[in-house]
C-alpha cells in the first residue's frame, strides 16, 4: 500500500497524527478533522464516466484532460479504463464483465482516514469481510476524496492494427457505448453493484470541417486508411445519446459538439457541474504558456519570507530583460517576424507589476497581426494589456510574513517539522497552505483553457509550483509534491500543447536545476540575437517545455555595485556623512536600502515631487529610478538629498 492510500490527503497528516493522540480530558478526540475545501461535495463518492462518440475526434484529449483536471484540484483518484484492454474473455458479454469488474474493484477501495495495515499485514478489505458494519471500517471508506473510474472507447491506433473484421468486433464492446442497449446495460449493472456510485455518460460529436481535418492530419497514415475504410460501418453502427427509440430520459450524460457547444441532460450533483464547466473552456487549438518568477526582491536578499517588496537592482536588471524578451519572442514570432497577439497577468504584489514594467503595451491593428486557423480577425488589439489577479498572489504566510527562516524556527519550532511531514496541506499560522493556493488557481485555470493568443504570467515560486505541475500533465509527479520542486529564478518557462499533443515533456534544464548545474554562466543567457537566428526555422514541436534564461544571475552578479554604488558615494555631502535621504511618494514606500552597497544609513521624506521624466506626481519606485538618480536628476540642489519617483 503506498504512502498516499494509508493516509488521505483530507487533512493534513499532522492534525491525523494529532486526533490519534489522546490528550488528558479529551479521551474522545475528533478524529476526522474538517475537510479542505477542495473536497466539498465529492467526498466518498463514487464516479463512472463513460466517453462514447466515432473514432478520431478527440476523446483520449477530453478523457486525459478531465481526469488531470479532477485530480489536481479536486483532489479525486482517476484511473482510466480502455475498452480495447478487455477483449480477449471469449465472448462480448464476458468481454463487458471482466471490464465491470475492473472498474467495480477500483471505486470499492477504500482510502479514507486512518485507513492503514495491521500489525498482521491484512487489508482493509479482509476486515470488511469479517466485520462490514463496523462503524470506523465505514468513516475509513466514506471519508476520502472521492474516485473516477473514466471509460474510454477502442483506440483508434489498436483498431488499425487490426483486421477490419477484428476491428468491428472490438468497436461493438458493450462499453463502447455505441448505442442505447449497451448504456442501458451499464446503468443497470453499475446500479447492483455499488448502488452509490454516479454514472454519466459524455459524448463527443465532431462536424466542424476545420476540426474534422485537423484530427484527420494529426492521425498516422494506418489510422487514417482505417478509419476510412470502415467509416461508413462506425457511422451506421452508432447511435447517439437521446436519439433511439428511446429517449434515454433517465440517462445523465453531456453532449460536447465541436469542443464549443454544449447540451446537457438530467445533470446533478456537485462533480458533474465542475465536468461541465472545465469543459466549457476546453479547447484543442494550441496554447502557448510563459511562466516567469519576478525579479528578485529585497526580502529575496534578505531571505524573508512573503511581504510586498520592490525589486533589487539585479530583479530590475532581469525585469528590463523580460521586456526585450517579450517584445521579441511573445508579441511576435521570431520565425517569421510577425507580430502576435499576446496577454500578460500578473500579481497585485508590486515585485510581479515591477517585473513586467517594461513590457510595451502598443495598440495594434488587426492586420499587423499574424492570423488565426479558424479565428475571427481582430479589428484592434491592445499588447499584453496589464491584467492584474490577486489569485496569482504569493502563498500568504500569515503570522510569519516578512520573517526569515530562522526567525520562524525561533518563534515556532514545531512548524517547520510539521511541514516537513506534509507541506502541501499544512497551513502557515493565520495564513495559507499549498491546497488553499490550489484553490484560488482553480478559476484562472478556466481562464487560461480558453485562450488562443500566448500568455506570460508573471508570479510568484509557490504559485507557478502549482501552475507549472498542473501544466506538464505529469502524473507521476502529482500535486503532493509540488511544493518541494524549485523553480529557477530569471528564467521563462515556455509550455505548449494542444488537442493532439497534450503531454508534455518537462525541460531537460530541470536536471540541472536539481544537480545545482543552473543557471549557466551570463556569457549563455538569452539575447537578442537568439531571436534573430530563429528567423525562417521550422516551428518547435508542441508538447515540449523550454527554459529561456535570462539572467542575471543574483549570486554572481555585481554590476548593481559597480555602476551606482561609488556614484552614489560621490553624491554625499563632504565630511561623514550620517543618511541619504530619499523623498519618496510616502514614509512607508519600501525602497531599496542602499547601505547594503554603499555602508550609509538611508531615512525616507514623504513628498509627492513630479517625476523629471513622466510628469507624474508620485509615481513610487521605477526601475529608471535610480540610474537617474546617480546621474543627479533630480537630485537636491545641495547634493545632500536625492528624489525617487
Amino acid at each position: 500500500m503506498s504512502d498516499r492510500d494509508e493516509l488521505s490527503e483530507l487533512v493534513p497528516k499532522i492534525q491525523a497524527i494529532s486526533a490519534r493522540t489522546c490528550t488528558a480530558g479529551n479521551d474522545k478526540p475528533t478524529a476526522v478533522p474538517a475537510p479542505q475545501k477542495q473536497y466539498f461535495g465529492v467526498l466518498g463518492q463514487r464516479h463512472v464516466i463513460c466517453i462514447n462518440g466515432l473514432p478520431n475526434n478527440g476523446k483520449a484529449f477530453v478523457a486525459r484532460e478531465l481526469g488531470w483536471y479532477l485530480e489536481f484540484f479536486h483532489g479525486a483518484r482517476v484511473a482510466y479504463f480502455s475498452v480495447d484492454d478487455h477483449t480477449g474473455h471469449g465472448s462480448r458479454d464476458a468481454n463487458a464483465r471482466a471490464l465491470l469488474d475492473e472498474v467495480m474493484t477500483f471505486l470499492s477501495k477504500a482510502g479514507g482516514i486512518g485507513v492503514q495495515r495491521s500489525a498482521s499485514g491484512s487489508s482493509l478489505e479482509e476486515h470488511l469481510r469479517h466485520d462490514e458494519e463496523s462503524f470506523n471500517l465505514r468513516k475509513m471508506t466514506n471519508t476520502d476524496s472521492g474516485r473516477v473510474a473514466i471509460v474510454m472507447p477502442p483506440r483508434m491506433a489498436t483498431m488499425a492494427a487490426m483486421e477490419n473484421a477484428q476491428a468491428k468486433e472490438v468497436w461493438n464492446n458493450t462499453w463502447s457505448c455505441i448505442n442505447a442497449l449497451d448504456r442501458n446495460w451499464i446503468r443497470k449493472r453499475l446500479a447492483e453493484s455499488l448502488p452509490d456510485s454516479k454514472l454519466m455518460f459524455l459524448e463527443i460529436e465532431l462536424t466542424d470541417p476545420q476540426l474534422l481535418k485537423q484530427h484527420a492530419d494529426a492521425a498516422k497514415p494506418a489510422e487514417r486508411e482505417k478509419l476510412e475504410a470502415l467509416r461508413e460501418w462506425y457511422e451506421c453502427s452508432y447511435t447517439p445519446l437521446g436519439r433511439s427509440a428511446s429517449s434515454e430520459g433517465h440517462l445523465s450524460f453531456l453532449r460536447y459538439r465541436n469542443f464549443r457547444d454544449m447540451e446537457t441532460h438530467n445533470m446533478s450533483g456537485y462533480l458533474r457541474m465542475r465536468v461541465a464547466q472545465f469543459l466549457s473552456v476546453l479547447r484543442p487549438w494550441k496554447h502557448t504558456i510563459y511562466l516567469s518568477r519576478h525579479g528578485e526582491s529585497t526580502y529575496n536578499v534578505e531571505k524573508k519570507l512573503g511581504g510586498d517588496p520592490p525589486l533589487s537592482l539585479c530583479g530590475d536588471e532581469y525585469a528590463r530583460r523580460l521586456g526585450d524578451y517579450a517584445e521579441r519572442c511573445i508579441q511576435a514570432d521570431a520565425r517569421t517576424g510577425k507580430k502576435v497577439a499576446a496577454r500578460l497577468w500578473t500579481s497585485s504584489l508590486q515585485r510581479t507589476e515591477l517585473t513586467a514594467a517594461h513590457i510595451p503595451h502598443p495598440d495594434l491593428d488587426g492586420a499587423e497581426l499574424e492570423p488565426r486557423p479558424g479565428a475571427e480577425p481582430l479589428l484592434v488589439w491592445k499588447q499584453m494589456r496589464h491584467r492584474v489577479y490577486r489569485n496569482l498572489d504569493e502563498i500568504y504566510a500569515g503570522m510569519f510574513d516578512g520573517m526569515t527562516e530562522k526567525q520562524i524556527a525561533e518563534a515556532d519550532a514545531r512548524f517547520g517539522e510539521d511541514r516537513k511531514v506534509d507541506k502541501l496541506a499544512t497551513r502557515y499560522p493565520h495564513g495559507e497552505s499549498y491546497l488553499d493556493l490550489i484553490t484560488r488557481l482553480e478559476p484562472l485555470i478556466h481562464e487560461l483553457h480558453s485562450y488562443e493568443e500566448p500568455l506570460l504570467i508573471v508570479s510568484h515560486q509557490a504559485t507557478l509550483r502549482v501552475l507549472r505541475a498542473y501544466l506538464l500533465r505529469d502524473s507521476s509527479k502529482p500535486r503532493e509534491k509540488c511544493p518541494s520542486i524549485d523553480l529557477p529564478q530569471h528564467t521563462v518557462m515556455k509550455i505548449t500543447w494542444d488537442g493532439w499533443n497534450f503531454e508534455v515533456t518537462p525541460s531537460a534544464l530541470e536536471a540541472k536545476m536539481k544537480s545545482k548545474e543552473f543557471p549557466p554562466d551570463e556569457r549563455e543567457r538569452w539575447v537578442a540575437a537568439d531571436a534573430e537566428a530563429l528567423r525562417g526555422a521550422p516551428e518547435p514541436p508542441i508538447g515540449l517545455e523550454e527554459w529561456h534564461w535570462l539572467g542575471p544571475d543574483p549570486k554572481k552578479w555585481k554590476g548593481h555595485v559597480a555602476s551606482w554604488g561609488p556614484k552614489c558615494a560621490a553624491r554625499l555631502p563632504s565630511g561623514d556623512p550620517k543618511a541619504v535621504f530619499l523623498e519618496a511618494q510616502c514614509a512607508a514606500t519600501p525602497l531599496y536600502r542602499l547601505h547594503r552597497f554603499t555602508g550609509v544609513p538611508v531615512a525616507f521624506a514623504p513628498t509627492l515631487p513630479l517625476c523629471p521624466l513622466s510628469g507624474r506626481a508620485g509615481c513610487g519606485f521605477r526601475s529608471f529610478a535610480l540610474d537617474r538618480m546617480v546621474h543627479g536628476l533630480g537630485g537636491g540642489s545641495s547634493g545632500t538629498a536625492l528624489r525617487v519617483w
